[in-house]
């Protein structure tokens, strides 16, 4: 069976730009080991005046120049046969992330543009671009950097250019960054390797690396944990949000007012139907009558959850109840 091979035709005003980078480390290798085809091509090669011009002023004024239509549509076309995927790396793009870099991967012929000046000419991205794409929130000189930024995320996805096993547990592939990792000596400048890490127990390091990669996740990129491949029993225990205890009095109103009942409030915004309702109380809001059905999780429903291993506290947060009540419910599961 034919090993998968990946094409890149980069397409810019400053080829040079891609001699260094691309002759060592793990794209020098892919290309030596047939995996990659990478080609960079000079947009000014598709010029037809003696001036190779690429860029004119923008109609409608203002400062800068575009990149002119003809030379980059002929290049674009010229490169991209049958089966090219056309990348505009440009500071309008959707952000490129790891999600991204593995769809790219599994293509077989990407074309990168690299953006510059002012822009494209608009009617080029929408005849020849299939998509556009920025590797963050800032503007760089041009696109060079970020084409350089796509090839190396993409060309390490590619099979057989990085062990298999080295991908599986990296960040992001969970939507989780990496935990710490170490190696030796066992002791650097007073400073251990966690003790788990040389137990020879397989089972609790697996689990300790995984909490440890929710635990950083959370400290360093929160933003990522809504969205990250985690368990009921992993999400209940992530810190609260520091926003939803700024809990104001007028929000606790609006809501009670609204006909939400204070066990649904708590949920809502992480607290404890006794906090909702003392709150209501000093707020001047006189409280409904208590319904006489059971209110909060049902005994088995805490048991279960119980046996996951979270705490009392932790229980009480989850459900949206205090901690009073999860008791009740663990003795009556006892029962």
């Amino acid at each position: 069976m034919t090993a998968k091979q990946l094409r890149i035709d980069v397409l810019t005003l400053f080829p040079k730009m891609f001699e260094s980078p691309f002759a060592e480390s793990i794209v020098s290798r892919a290309r030596q080991a047939g995996r990659l085809q990478l080609e960079i091509h000079d947009i000014r090669s598709w010029t037809t005046d003696r001036h190779h011009v690429v860029d004119d002023a923008p109609y409608g004024g203002g400062a800068g120049m575009v990149l002119k239509p003809e030379p980059l549509s002929r290049a674009i076309r010229a490169v991209r046969g049958a089966d090219g995927h056309v990348v505009l790396l440009s500071a309008q793009g959707k952000r490129f992330d790891q999600g991204a870099a593995r769809r790219l991967a599994a293509l077989q012929h990407l074309v990168l543009v690299c953006g510059h000046y002012e822009g494209v000419d608009e009617r080029v991205i929408e005849s020849d671009m299939d998509e556009e794409l920025s590797i963050g929130d800032y503007v760089l000189t041009g696109g060079e950097l970020g084409a350089m930024v796509l090839v190396d995320a993409v060309t390490r996805l590619v099979p057989g250019v990085i062990e298999a096993a080295s991908l599986e547990h990296e960040s992001h592939t969970e939507g989780l960054l990496e935990g710490p990792q170490y190696t030796r000596p066992p002791e650097f400048e007073g400073k251990k390797v966690p003790a788990v890490l040389v137990s020879g127990d397989h089972g609790a390091i697996a689990k300790w690396r995984r909490s440890e990669a929710i635990k950083r996740t959370a400290e360093r990129r929160a933003d990522l944990l809504e969205h990250a491949k985690l368990t009921p029993a992993e999400r209940v225990r992530l810190p609260r949000d520091s926003a939803k205890r700024d809990i104001r009095d007028a929000d606790l109103v609006e809501a009670y007012r609204s006909g939400v009942g204070s066990y649904r409030i708590a949920a809502r915004f992480g607290i404890s139907p006794a906090t909702v309702r003392a709150r209501l109380r000093a707020a001047g809001v006189r409280l409904r009558a208590a319904r006489s059905v059971v209110r909060g999780p049902s005994a088995s429903e805490v048991a279960r959850m119980r046996a996951t291993g979270l705490t009392v506290r932790q229980l009480a947060s989850h459900f949206g109840v205090s901690h009073v009540t999860i008791l009740d419910r663990l003795k009556k599961a006892k029962r």
